[in-house]
């Protein structure tokens, strides 16, 4: 295997793993029904947690698609709001322990998606779930800033002024 492999590999599974550290050291303290912020209506913590397992599972499957040579992709870059909506609204019925679970589940997935890429595999352009293209270390990059800027920046926020 190409050593520049290896030690992106390793760098990019640390960063999905202090990611999900951080994620479940915030929001596994907070109530699951706390509103911690209002982006196209309002949003628990609960809701954070599932668009974070739904999306982490799109990624993943992007990933193994890649690493056999295919590609997968789940909405047009145009559809986020209703694919947003229709798997929120689906998790919403769910207990919270589901939710975690499918969280959990699939980090785990993508962290062995990034771990089983081929090293001839690894640096070319990959089809994002969201019908664009880049590197494998660009999706978890992107992925991990979904998760903490995007959302657990948010809630720090609704935290503190709460």
């Amino acid at each position: 295997m190409r050593t520049d492999v290896d030690i992106e590999r390793t760098a990019t599974l640390a960063l999905l793993r202090r990611t999900r550290h951080a994620t479940r050291t915030l929001l596994g303290g907070l109530d699951p029904e706390m509103v911690v912020h209002d982006d196209e209506g309002a949003w628990r913590v609960r809701d954070v947690v599932g668009h974070l397992g739904i999306w982490n599972g799109e990624a993943a499957r992007s990933l193994e698609a890649h690493a056999s040579g295919g590609e997968y992709t789940c909405i047009g870059s145009d559809l986020y709001d209703e694919y947003n909506g229709a798997a929120a609204l689906e998790r919403r019925g769910w207990p919270m322990d589901r939710v975690w679970t499918e969280y959990e589940r699939t980090h785990d997935r993508l962290e062995a998606a990034v771990e089983a890429m081929p090293a001839d595999r690894w640096d070319v352009p990959a089809l994002y779930p969201w019908n664009e293209r880049g590197t494998v270390v660009g999706l978890v990059v992107l992925m991990t800033e979904h998760e903490t800027a995007d959302h657990c920046d948010l809630v720090r926020a609704a935290t503190a002024s709460a």
